[in-house]
C-alpha cells in the first residue's frame, strides 16, 4: 500500500498532526455542502432538474450532556 519512503513521511506525523487535517477535511467538507445548498437555491424552479443537497448535522455523543 505505501512504500517505505511515504511510511516514513507518516511515521513522522503525531496524533495532534492528523487531527488537525481531519479537522480540515471536515471544514471543507462542510463548506461545499453549503456552497450546494447555495446553489441549489440560486437556480430556478421547474427546470426539470431535481436538485438533492445533503446536509450531514453533527452529533453529540449520547453519554455526553452539555453543562
Amino acid at each position: 500500500m505505501f512504500d517505505k519512503k511515504q511510511m516514513e513521511w507518516f511515521n513522522q506525523l503525531s496524533a495532534e498532526d492528523l487531527a488537525i487535517l481531519g479537522a480540515g477535511f471536515t471544514t471543507l467538507g462542510d463548506f461545499f455542502a453549503f456552497l450546494a445548498l447555495v446553489k441549489a437555491k440560486q437556480e430556478p424552479k421547474g427546470t426539470g432538474d431535481n436538485v438533492v443537497a445533503v446536509i450531514r448535522a453533527k452529533q453529540e455523543h449520547p453519554k455526553r450532556s452539555k453543562k
